[in-house]
């Protein structure tokens, strides 16, 4: 089973390890990027990232974009519409259409 983390503020993420997810706090974008490396290094091959630190998932699509694993996805929280936009196109390119349309 793969592992999976999630990377943000930890007030907003710590939700996610009643769900058996690993977490990872990170107050901006730079704390993010060490995050993410961790999580990877830690073998996690789905690593969502929360958009208070979104700036991280441009560096980390440049650094993974081509890799099967690590998957870094935006979680799309109340607050960040734009991050659903982000969620949908991922899962776009990696399932070839969008199946989170609310149509």
């Amino acid at each position: 089973m793969a592992k999976t983390a999630v990377v943000g503020r930890s007030d907003k993420i710590l939700c996610f390890l009643a769900s058996g997810f690993r977490i990872y706090d990170a107050g901006d974008a730079e704390e993010a990027k060490e995050a993410v490396k961790r999580a990877r290094a830690d073998g996690c091959d789905v690593i969502f990232v929360s958009p208070e630190v979104g700036e991280a998932i441009e560096w980390a699509d440049k650094k993974y974009g081509e890799a099967v694993t690590p998957a870094v996805i935006p979680l799309p929280l109340p607050s960040g519409e734009d991050a659903m936009k982000r969620l949908t196109s991922f899962v776009e390119r990696a399932v070839g259409a969008d199946i989170l349309a609310n149509d």
